[in-house]
């Protein structure tokens, strides 16, 4: 299994060790971290999405920044990391982020 890496040498396994946090509710976007809470980048990449008029979720994209993903290309060559990050994102999307949750909390917070 290819193993992804973050600049601040937190080997990333598995698309489940990222840590994910909903604090820009306004620009409606759920930021990726590393799961090393010492890490200088902390933020590795971003989910954004879009609500409704009836307050349905709609993905709208997902992304990890460029120092992240370039790191791991310089690593393991640009196709591999390319792959693997995408797993991650999809495997986040679809399996890791709560949505229903997230509608939850944007209804209740009336958003």
């Amino acid at each position: 299994m290819v193993e992804i890496q973050c600049p601040c040498g937190r080997v990333i396994r598995s698309a489940k060790e990222y840590k994910l946090v909903f604090l820009r509710r306004g620009a409606l976007e759920i930021d990726i971290l590393c799961p090393n809470e010492f890490c200088h980048l902390k933020e590795l990449g971003y989910i954004q999405f879009d609500v409704s008029s009836d307050g349905e979720i709609k993905f709208k994209r997902a992304r990890f920044y460029s120092p992240f993903v370039t790191w791991n290309a310089s690593r393991l060559g640009f196709d591999v990391a390319s792959r693997v990050l995408k797993e991650h994102i999809k495997v986040i999307v679809r399996e890791i982020v709560d949505w229903s949750k997230i509608k939850n909390e944007m209804l209740r917070r009336g958003d």
